[in-house]
This record gives C-alpha cells, sequence and structure tokens, in this order.
C-alpha cells in the first residue's frame, strides 16, 4: 500500500481490482468525536482525494507497486483503462516482474484442458463457473486456421503446440493463452525428417521468465537412439546434447516423451518398463533419477499420474489387481527416491456412483473389473491442501483428501461402463493445467 502525506500513519490508498483509487482511513481516525461535515469540509475531503488520486496516477513508480499485487486477470481488464496504463501493463518489464513475484500463486490455477483426440475441452476450477465446458479449438483458432493439432505440452502457464500442416510438415509454436500471444519454435538444422521430432517439451520457469527453453526429443534412425537438444527463446540458439537413449538396450521406444514434466530445473520422463529419466537444462546432460519398481510378477508399471504441483513431483502408480486403494508418490527434492505422500481410499466411491460397478454378467476378459475410475489430476498447494480429479463413466470429479469431500465438476456422455473401458475416459496423460501468466513469448 502506498501512504498520502496528507493522511494519518495509518492511512493508506490503493487501487481496487476495477481500477479505482480508493482510501482506507485508519482506526484513529474512525474514533475521532463525531462532527458533522460542512459543504465546505466537503469539498476538501473531495479535493484532497482527487489530488491523491492525481498524484497515484501521475507517479509510475507507485502505480507499478500497486498494479504488480494484481491477478493477471484484473491486470487484462485495466489495460483499457488509460494508454498510461496499457503502457505499463503491456511492457517485458512489467511483465516478467509480475511472473517472478506470483511464481507460486496458488490461485492463479484457472482450469484444466482435457482431450479426447481430436476434441479439445476446458474444464474451469473456479467456483463461479465449476461446471463450463468450453472448446480449446477455439481458444487457439488463431493460429490453428484448419490445421491439426497433434500434440500439446503445458508448462506454467505457457503452451507448446505440435501442428500438422496439409503437405505433413509439422510447426511447433509457444502459446500464452492467457494473452493471446505466440510464436514458432525453429526445428534443429540437424534434423532432417520432420517426423523424426518425438516431441517438444517446455522448460518455463516463472522465478526467470526473461529466459525460458524447449527441449526438443528426436529419432536417430540410423542408431535407433532418442536425441535431445536445447532451444533458448531469448537467444534462439540451439544447444545439442551429446547424451542419447538408447532404445535398442530398453527393447523400444518405451519412454512417455510426450508426457515430460518440468520441475527443479529439469524436465523429467518416466516410463511403464523401463528406468525413468531426468533431463538437466542447464548442461543439456542425464541426471540420475529414482525409478518406482515393478510389481513382482507383472512385466510394466501400471502408472496412471505423473506432474508437478505445490512445488514438488508426484506420481500414482496404480496397483495391477483391481483395487480402489492406491498411493500418491513424491519425489524427494534431493532425488534420493520416492515415499508415500498420501495414501487413498476410495471404496466408498461406487456406492455414491454405481455406474463405476461391471453389471455385465459374463463380460469379456478385457471388462473383468469390479469398478472403474481414472485420475485426471492431482492438485496440491504450498500449504497441502491436497485434491484429486477422477473421471468415471458419465461424470468428472473433485475429491478432497483431506475432509473427503466430493464436488461434480462436470457431466460426461456417454455414461457407459463399457464405454469407459473402450476409452471414452479421460486420463492424467491427457491432462493440461492452465494458469494465468503475463509471461511474454
Amino acid at each position: 500500500m502506498i501512504s498520502n502525506d496528507n493522511a494519518t500513519s495509518s492511512d493508506s490508498l490503493y487501487v481496487d481490482e476495477y481500477g479505482v483509487i480508493k482510501v482506507s482511513w485508519s482506526s484513529e481516525r474512525c474514533t475521532k468525536p463525531y462532527r458533522p461535515l460542512s459543504s465546505k469540509n466537503t469539498i476538501e475531503t473531495e479535493a484532497s482525494s482527487s489530488e491523491s488520486a492525481q498524484l497515484i496516477a501521475s507517479n509510475n513508480d507507485f502505480l507499478i507497486e500497486i498494479l504488480l499485487h494484481l491477478p493477471t486477470r484484473c491486470l487484462l481488464r485495466l489495460q483499457t483503462v488509460s494508454k498510461q496504463w496499457l503502457s505499463i501493463i503491456s511492457s517485458p518489464q512489467f511483465r516478467c516482474l509480475h511472473t517472478r513475484r506470483n511464481a507460486r500463486s496458488s490461485t492463479s490455477t484457472i482450469g484444466l484442458f482435457l482431450c479426447q483426440n481430436p476434441t479439445f475441452n476446458f474444464l474451469s476450477l473456479r467456483q463461479e463457473d465449476f461446471s463450463a465446458m468450453s472448446m480449446m479449438n477455439e481458444r487457439f483458432s488463431s493460429i490453428r486456421k484448419g490445421k491439426i493439432i497433434c500434440h500439446v505440452n503445458s508448462c506454467n502457464g505457457l503452451f507448446c503446440l505440435d501442428i500438422k500442416l496439409s503437405d505433413g510438415k509439422r510447426e511447433f509454436y509457444v502459446y500464452n493463452l492467457t494473452t493471446g500471444k505466440y510464436r514458432l519454435i525453429p526445428q534443429p538444422d540437424t534434423i532432417d525428417e520432420p517426423h523424426l521430432v518425438k516431441t517438444m517439451n517446455l522448460a518455463f520457469d516463472p522465478e526467470k521468465p526473461e529466459d525460458y527453453h524447449a527441449v526438443c526429443v528426436w529419432l536417430s534412425v540410423s542408431g535407433n537412439q532418442l536425441r535431445f537438444a536445447v532451444y533458448s527463446l531469448s537467444t534462439g540458439v540451439w544447444r545439442h546434447s551429446t547424451e542419447c537413449y538408447d532404445c535398442n538396450e530398453y527393447g523400444g521406444v518405451d519412454l512417455c516423451y510426450y508426457y515430460g514434466v518440468f520441475w527443479n530445473g529439469a524436465v523429467h520422463w518416466v516410463s511403464q518398463t523401463a528406468p525413468f529419466l531426468r533431463f538437466e537444462i542447464g548442461n543439456c546432460a542425464f541426471r540420475s533419477m529414482p525409478t518406482t519398481p515393478i510389481v513382482e510378477g507383472q512385466w510394466h508399471r501400471n502408472i496412471e499420474y505423473f506432474g508437478e504441483s505445490g512445488g514438488h513431483l508426484h506420481l500414482i502408480d496404480l496397483n495391477p489387481h483391481p483395487s480402489m486403494q492406491f498411493d500418491i508418490l513424491e519425489l524427494e527434492v534431493n532425488y534420493s527416491g520416492w515415499f508415500v505422500k498420501y495414501h487413498v481410499n476410495l471404496d466408498f466411491l461406487p456406492n455414491l456412483y454405481p455406474v463405476m460397478v461391471n453389471q455385465e454378467v459374463n463380460p469379456p476378459e478385457e471388462y473383468a473389473y469390479s469398478n472403474v475410475f481414472s485420475t485426471i489430476c492431482f492438485l496440491e498447494d504450498e500449504k497441502d491442501k491436497a485434491m484429486l480429479l477422477l473421471s468415471l463413466p458419465g461424470k468428472i470429479i473433485l475429491y478432497n483428501l483431506g475432509n473427503r469431500m466430493i464436488k461434480e465438476l462436470a457431466d460426461v456422455k456417454p455414461a457407459s461402463f463399457r464405454l469407459f473401458i473402450d476409452g471414452a475416459r479421460y486420463d492424467g496423460f491427457e491432462m493440461y493445467k492452465h494458469v494465468e501468466t503475463l509471461a511474454c513469448v
């Protein structure tokens, strides 16, 4: 808050979310004996407030400090107040500073983008718009122009879009969905065939918004190896790693390279059969990363979810036997290992949603589940408030692990057990968090 020279030490001026400059009076002033205001007093008070407002409006340092405390969505509206405010809010310097100051704001996550190829839907997590589902394709219309979005990668509010052109070529864009700004990411010159590019993973740290990176993963056919390169969006320079992922060693390309997660200065990938992978951005090199064991008697893991939340990396590896109980694992910050952060018991859920239960008398073997659900997302803030977003036949629900309360977020058709098994569902590997940010692209 900015103090006013004409006010008491406890009085202050501030700008509300609609851009109106207001005065907050001190308790000292409020306890003074009541004295009716004459018209002269009223005029003087109004003049004083007007002078204070003009003082704030004319002093960029005061105004910037106030604006930096406002949420992103509010700032986008305030750009229309005046040319001065538009100049401040749209400047790269202000946007970097605002992004850095709000880097760990738990209130910035407003929703999720859910994919059932080729359709993208937006699911709002805001209280006032809980069940709204709108088409994601409309938000990308400015750059799609009838093109096909093959893959999406998101990182702290920025999206990387893999777009297929009519001639079969591919283009990659980094896109800020909040501001509507985007730019093309060039492919490394060393790649002869565009189809050999497996993915572009964004590595965007809101605490360092001046420079962020894209990690390109492509297949070297001659050696059957995955190769890696890092692109700086501030310098426009590619750095190539001398290391590679040998597909021959692990019996094929089993790395979940489409779903890399940026955390702690590195991009992380998991695998259902092979060791996990950690690729540090700064030195373009692999570093050790603990891998969860495969259950004895099984040939693969059953990883349901892998992502970052609340400044930590989490993983859900379901029990291979039909069960409504599972653990949410968290990775130690020093990479010493995984530990159980939460044990989840959903045995009560089929009683609330009978459509989860297999009603078929003689189901095919692949449908031999007692009940079905899938984990879309795990959300945790800095205060350890944890929630699970679950997909059920016909419903998407939010389950609070603390108070065990359930909120229904959306109805999803068709509400069928068999179709759910056949793929009519959302899961954690086709989910992209949307965080509001002013970050420049």
